[in-house]
């Protein structure tokens, strides 16, 4: 895992951890957005109405993200997931520990242990994908630059995703961020004139 890189993760994964009879079940869910991730705490309150805690972290990217200690100790299991996410790079997820208390209780330093530890047993299930921020960019063109094109879609690693045939091609074209300048470049260089460029939104993988 370089340090550069970020990760993301698109299947759900779960564990289960029991410390002095206390229940720590920890999952993992992809989270597009920070209403998709509340959303999925909200769900798994309902489901587990019954549990004790329902402590959570979740980041979207490196400057937005959320974590709640839901009535334990404060610092002693919010924290230590949201750390655990960060440690291990993951955006656009939410992980969620619930905890059934067993009647003894942990202390301080013993629920920072529970929580860091079902919340990284949690993350090491699961297959954690390399988080690509990609710029949408939208190019219309005459006919006989297509091949030269898709020479460079292939070159600069873009992908199209759609494409329109009328008087000329327009192409919708996702392509990672750190690429999209020089591609552009690339594209004005070679079509003299005959493309226009338009850059609509950002996405992600």
């Amino acid at each position: 895992m370089a340090d550069s890189d970020l990760y993301t993760i698109h299947r759900a994964v779960n564990s289960e951890l029991r410390v002095k009879r206390s229940r720590f079940m920890g999952a993992l869910l992809p989270a597009e957005t920070r209403d998709a991730a509340e959303k999925i705490i909200a769900e798994f309150r309902e489901k587990y109405h019954d549990a004790t805690h329902h402590c959570f972290g979740y980041r979207m990217d490196e400057n937005m993200y959320r974590f709640s200690d839901d009535g334990e100790p404060s610092g002693t299991a919010g924290k230590p997931i949201l750390s655990m996410l960060e440690k291990y790079r993951l955006l656009r997820c939410v992980l969620i520990v619930t905890r059934y208390f067993g009647g003894v209780k942990l202390g301080t330093g013993g629920l920072i242990r529970a929580y860091s530890q079902c919340a990284e047993e949690t993350i090491q299930k699961a297959r954690l994908i390399k988080f690509v921020q990609y710029q949408l960019i939208k190019i219309h063109y005459p006919y006989h630059l297509t091949r030269m094109i898709h020479y460079l879609v292939s070159k600069y690693n873009a992908v199209i995703d759609d494409s329109a045939f009328g008087a000329d091609v327009s192409t919708n074209i996702r392509i990672p961020r750190e690429n999209s300048g020089v591609f552009e470049q690339a594209l004005l260089k070679i079509a003299n004139g005959q493309v226009h460029i338009t850059r609509t939104e950002s996405s992600c993988k």
